[in-house]
């Protein structure tokens, strides 16, 4: 199946975010370089997840930049786009004239906090693969823009509902399930990545959460043998109601579950996104997987507004 150049950019830009994501000298999510601004007020935010946690502590109207992906919540499309979160284009980044960047943690992003440390930026890297490394980043963010409260009332908010997700599903088979991440060479997720343990929130039993890697490679043999019953793929939005296309997959026939049509969508911003809408993209993959199930809540007002 022929992909979209967009997408194909979007998700080898996650991936390579994940397995780039190797702590770096020094304590994890420090800022190096110049000393870090007290309270910064002039943010470029080369993560949109951290876009996301931004706006969701009220402390959105202090990005001067963001990614190109960094488009939620819709707000953020205002901001002016910097280009790529890996290897980021340094001159349209300083232009900004921040106090402080964001971006990811890992070898890729090195020479670019290095260079931005040399101009006096203060830079601030984020691991970014798991929903503990959210819970850290969350706190670390509402520490960074004054907010330290705030940042825990979000936390708290994601893990009320994760848990009514969870309770959600109790007693109901769970499903055995292969994520397509990418179709060629066939990339999945394992238990490094969060989003294996949305699956598991689910009701879900990811094939390859045995794996440790984030977004592991797979070999079709490999997906055949260990035979799911619902293949789940991400897609834009505007695709979620049409039945993805197999048929150009050399040998996909050969597994029960595509040849048999038990192929679910799943919103793609949402469920990839590594942010405070862990919570609504579980409830997502439990109704894909479950039917209808207990309304989620809807988010609450930000903490802690500037």
């Amino acid at each position: 199946m022929k992909r979209h150049a967009g997408f194909a950019s979007h998700l080898l830009l996650a991936v390579a975010a994940a397995a780039c994501a190797a702590p770096q000298p020094g304590a994890r999510g420090q800022p190096e370089g110049a000393p870090p601004a007290a309270d910064p007020r002039r943010i470029v935010s080369l993560v949109p997840a951290a876009t996301e946690i931004l706006f969701g502590l009220g402390a959105g109207d202090r990005i001067v930049g963001r990614t190109r992906w960094g488009v939620y919540p819709p707000a953020a499309r205002r901001i002016p786009d910097v280009g790529d979160g890996i290897r980021p284009a340094m001159e349209a980044v300083v232009a900004r004239n921040p106090d402080l960047v964001i971006l990811y943690d890992g070898e890729a992003n090195r020479t670019s906090r290095e260079r931005l440390g040399r101009l006096g930026v203060p830079t601030l890297a984020l691991r970014h693969n798991t929903l503990e490394d959210l819970r850290r980043n969350i706190l670390r963010l509402g520490e960074v823009v004054g907010c330290p409260a705030g940042g825990r009332v979000l936390v708290d908010r994601i893990e009320r509902g994760l848990a009514a997700a969870t309770a959600s599903t109790k007693g109901r088979l769970r499903i055995r399930v292969y994520y397509d991440a990418w179709a060629e060479p066939p990339m999945t997720i394992g238990r490094g990545s969060f989003i294996d343990s949305l699956l598991a929130v689910a009701g879900a039993t990811n094939v390859f959460g045995d794996l440790d890697a984030a977004s592991p490679r797979v070999s079709l043999e490999a997906i055949i043998e260990r035979d799911p019953e619902l293949i789940l793929v991400a897609v834009p939005g505007e695709a979620l109601d049409r039945q993805p296309d197999f048929a150009g997959r050399n040998g996909w026939e050969r597994i029960p579950a595509v040849s048999a049509g038990r192929i679910t969508t799943l919103d793609r911003d949402l469920v990839t996104r590594l942010g405070p809408r862990v919570a609504e993209a579980a409830w997502a993959i439990a109704g894909a997987l479950h039917g209808v199930l207990p309304h989620v809540p809807a988010p609450s007002d930000p903490p802690c507004p500037s």
